[in-house]
């Protein structure tokens, strides 16, 4: 591809640069510069991609994107920009044809809820006749093709899987989608990518915003950063689908410069809203059902996922998949039949008969976690016992660990404390803050190998109990002071049971 073209959109403030030369790949990486190739200098929060322009250029780089001249070497062609995150972003959509461009395109953002939407959104589209990419937490796949970009189910960086893939893979998989067929693309929206400007390229027809809480608050700084650069999004968007149920959100709807938010309400009977439920049922294990209503459409909606939260997911969704055009109809059957999410409140099943329910869910917030117990415990029977085990991340935002402790003892009958991805900090320290948030006079266990909490919740489970493990979710791997290692809480709970109820 000519220079010209992979420089379409970039701001350019100097180049020495032909800019009809010829550039056969693009890294950001300088391990993965090559012959003839360009190198973007991205500076990072630990490393500085300026500083490794020598390596890129010994392997063959011919050109290289950066902010400023002081480490280019005499004589190497160069092209100066302001912003080499944005540039990188524009060069790799620009690089892989700008797949998005035809594509009916949505994205989801928020705290809590991206994942379940999403995966709503791709049913909805898929059961239209679309063929429909997604990328998310979970996986990243397009009809029956699943992408295993990094070695995981989804793009994997040094701390797991990412929610939004950095520009290098995120537009590499959509053009491969667009390869395959995808009319549609739904993904996942990290407030990350949205203040590093990984997206700004992407054509996206409609935003969906679902709550903000406390997280992230290690790179944002503070809640009002947090806001801000998931705010982002909706100037991004041509529509914007808003839970105004949401501080946050509704402020969002409010202050937006753009008109077109659309909000949407699960407070029955709301009449401030664009989209309302209305006379909601919540039928325990067999999940929820209400009328929707909004001046596009009006029907029952039915969903067999259990919990409050699903109403207001499904609003959201079914709203959304309105505004980009899906019909009522195909909206209401594709709800009805979903199928729940891996690591989503999600019932473990066995071969063999269990007198207790283990239940594994990707709450790590403390509304998250909040959330998840209140519809557990609006679920279970009065004679139910629940257990939460559940820790939190090393390296991340400290502030929530006190209050994840407090709201598992306020909500459980029974917290085990333990780890979760501890990074580089040791897991003791990091049980210890936890422990501080729990009522000490509620039955608590503070367990500090998560294999081994999990292994004592299970022997210890009585008949009828849930035992809920929060936290990892859909993650199949631990990282600690080793590093990142293979850790599948599904089979280390079969494995306890089989030794418990078979040995």
């Amino acid at each position: 591809m000519k220079l010209r073209s992979l420089l379409n959109g970039v701001e350019i403030i100097g180049t020495n640069a032909e800019l009809d030369a010829d550039i056969e790949t693009v890294a950001s990486d300088s391990r993965k510069a090559d012959i003839g190739g360009m190198f973007i200098c991205i500076s990072g929060r630990n490393r500085d991609g300026h500083q490794f322009i020598d390596e890129a250029v010994d392997r063959g780089a011919s050109v290289v994107v950066a902010e400023r001249t002081d480490k280019i070497p005499e004589g190497v062609k160069f092209v100066l920009t302001p912003d080499t995150r944005l540039a990188e972003a524009i060069i790799y959509n620009n690089f892989y044809g700008d797949p998005t461009a035809d594509m009916t395109v949505i994205a989801v953002t928020g705290t809590n809820g991206k994942t379940s939407v999403a995966f709503m959104l791709r049913d909805i589209f898929e059961a239209s006749g679309k063929k429909t990419g997604l990328i998310s937490t979970v996986e990243t796949s397009c009809g029956d093709i699943s992408y295993d970009l990094c070695g995981g189910s989804s793009v994997v960086g040094a701390d797991g899987a990412m929610t939004t893939p950095d520009p290098e893979y995120f537009y590499g998989v959509i053009g491969k989608m667009k390869e395959a067929g995808a009319e549609a693309l739904i993904f996942e929206a990290s407030s990350h990518a949205l203040a590093l400007r990984k997206i700004d390229p992407v054509s996206i027809d409609v935003a969906v915003f679902t709550n903000l809480s406390e997280e992230h608050l290690d790179f944002h700084g503070n809640m009002e950063n947090y806001f801000q650069a998931k705010a982002r999004l909706a100037e991004l968007s041509k529509y914007s689908v808003i839970n105004s149920d949401d501080s946050y959100m509704r402020r969002l709807a409010h202050t937006s410069e753009k008109s077109n938010a659309i909000t949407c309400s699960a407070d029955d009977g709301s009449i401030s809203a664009d989209a309302t439920a209305l006379r909601v049922k919540m039928n325990g294990v067999r999940g929820i059902e209400y009328i929707y209503f909004s001046r596009r459409a009006v029907f029952n909606l039915n969903c067999p996922i259990p919990g409050k939260f699903t109403v207001c997911n499904t609003l959201l969704a079914a709203t959304a998949a309105l505004c980009a055009g899906i019909p009522a109809e195909c909206v209401r059957n594709a709800l009805a039949s979903i199928k729940g999410v891996r690591g989503r409140l999600e019932k473990l099943n066995f071969e063999f008969e269990v007198p207790f329910t283990v239940i594994i869910d990707y709450a790590h917030t403390p509304a998250a976690l909040e959330t998840l117990l209140e519809t557990l415990r609006a679920l279970r029977s009065p004679e139910q016992k629940l257990t939460v085990l559940f820790g939190c991340g090393g390296d991340r935002d400290r502030s929530k660990r006190r209050k994840m402790g407090a709201v598992a003892s306020r909500l459980a009958d029974f917290v085990i404390v333990t780890g979760d991805n501890s990074r580089s900090e040791d897991v003791r320290d990091i049980t210890e803050e936890i422990a501080r948030g729990v009522d000490r006079e509620k039955p608590h266990a503070v367990i500090n190998d998560r294999e081994s909490a999990i292994r004592y919740a299970i022997e210890n489970a009585v008949e009828n109990e849930i035992v809920v493990l929060a936290g990892k979710g859909h993650e199949v791997y631990e990282i600690n002071e080793c590093g990142k290692r293979p850790f599948d809480e599904r089979k280390i709970v079969t494995d306890a049971l089989k030794k418990r109820f078979l040995e």
